[in-house]
């Protein structure tokens, strides 16, 4: 609106000198006033019903399948157990925000993701593992069970991590969710980044637009790094430090989802194909080979099919 006020002074300004033409200026000023006036009550109006909305839906422009006990949400399932082939078939190619709720204690977990069925696998995968963690919402799912947590979809929005993390912010002030160690999304303090965050700052970060490229390091300062880390570790301990296969805080991170069938209808799923070969206790290249064909393989004296995407109810 400031252009356009000084559109309108411009023009009353220079039009008389150019046409030789006089206006009334008491319906000039009648004009300024109304316009004046007006900006301001509308700009009041449009920062209340900013504040009543606040915590609403902020950047969506999907509206999805699935029941919604609130205006909060586009998709929501009550059972995550129950439901989490549709939750992977909702979410496959999606970004956005999700609200997870413990329905007993009624904590709160907010995150983001440019891959939310991924991002499901993941927390699927470790709340039925057995591999040690400090993630305080796996804890709560290994405790309380899945099938008493509801998963809600607050946000689909565009494949970029920086949207994400500014929606899920968002999400995190309106709900201040218990389980969220993290106060501020996307923060690295403490944190070990998603592997989607990883691709997204090697892309930033690669060739040129790297801040050492084109720059070498001198042997003694090579030397002293090595030295610093030696000493380092001598007088302190790594969480990690010996730890292997299950334990190993690389275990089953990034890669090919894998979904695993046997003739009894149990549903066995991995974040990874290393993640089922190390279940299994088989080659890689056996689980590998084996995926998406469709055919029954002998894993350990029992017959599996393996698949990278879930099964439709109708293959029950």
């Amino acid at each position: 609106m400031g252009a356009v006020f000084a559109l309108f002074s411009a023009w009353y300004f220079w039009i008389p000198k150019i046409l030789g033409l006089e206006y009334n200026k008491m319906l000039g000023k009648v004009h300024f006033w109304i316009m004046f006036i007006g900006v301001n009550v509308k700009g009041r109006m449009s920062f209340f019903d900013t504040r009543k909305t606040a915590g609403k839906r902020f950047n969506h422009d999907y509206k999805g399948p699935g029941g919604s006990p609130n205006d909060n949400f586009v998709m929501f399932f009550d059972n995550v157990e129950e439901s989490k082939r549709a939750i992977y078939k909702a979410l496959r190619g999606k970004s956005g925000v999700y609200l997870f709720i413990n329905n007993i204690t009624k904590d709160l977990y907010v995150g983001s993701s440019i891959t939310l069925s991924k991002r499901m696998t993941s927390h699927f995968y470790l709340a039925n593992s057995d591999k040690a963690t400090n993630i305080v919402l796996t804890k709560a799912m290994r405790k309380y069970k899945l099938k008493n947590f509801s998963l809600g979809i607050l946000e689909i929005c565009a494949s970029d991590t920086i949207v994400c993390s500014d929606l899920e912010q968002k999400w995190m002030d309106y709900y201040k969710p218990r389980y969220n160690v993290l106060k501020v999304a996307g923060s690295s303090s403490g944190y070990r980044h998603s592997i989607d965050t990883i691709k997204k700052l090697k892309e930033l970060f690669k060739k040129e637009s790297h801040p050492k490229y084109g720059t070498t390091t001198s042997p003694e300062t090579i030397n002293a790094i090595a030295q610093g880390i030696k000493e380092f570790y001598l007088t302190r301990n790594h969480p990690s430090k010996g730890l292997k296969g299950k334990l190993s805080p690389q275990y089953g991170i990034g890669g090919k989802s894998v979904f695993c069938y046997n003739q009894k209808g149990e549903e066995l799923i991995f974040p990874s194909i290393n993640g089922a070969k190390q279940h299994f206790k088989v080659r890689w290249t056996l689980i590998k080979k084996s995926l998406d064909t469709d055919q029954w393989v002998d894993l350990n004296g029992e017959l599996w099919i393996i698949q990278s995407l879930p099964r439709s109810p109708r293959q029950n």
